[in-house]
């Protein structure tokens, strides 16, 4: 499956919640922890974070963190666990 467990080797700015070293569970359903689904006890449907087949780089900005010969590799529904290591958001 698309499972994965981890260990945050780093954080990027403005990550608050994460330090390295911690053992995480990237999933594609996260939880932003500000809309109203995430507020919500009868929804996990993040507005910032549900499932998107087709985002294929980080929310913020768009883009991979991955490439090979110089080309983009796209996330695999913003997790990307098939990788030895990968790049997420925190949510």
């Amino acid at each position: 499956g698309h499972e994965a467990g981890g260990i945050v080797e780093s954080v990027g700015e403005g990550v608050t919640d994460l330090q390295p070293g911690d053992h995480v569970l990237p999933i594609f359903t996260g939880e932003c922890g500000d809309c109203p689904h995430c507020h919500s006890e009868e929804s996990n449907m993040c507005d910032l974070l549900r499932i998107n087949t087709e985002r294929g780089g980080m929310i913020h900005d768009g883009e991979s963190r991955f490439s090979i010969n110089g080309k983009p590799i796209h996330h695999f529904l913003g997790t990307s666990t098939f990788s030895e290591y990968t790049v997420v958001h925190s949510g």
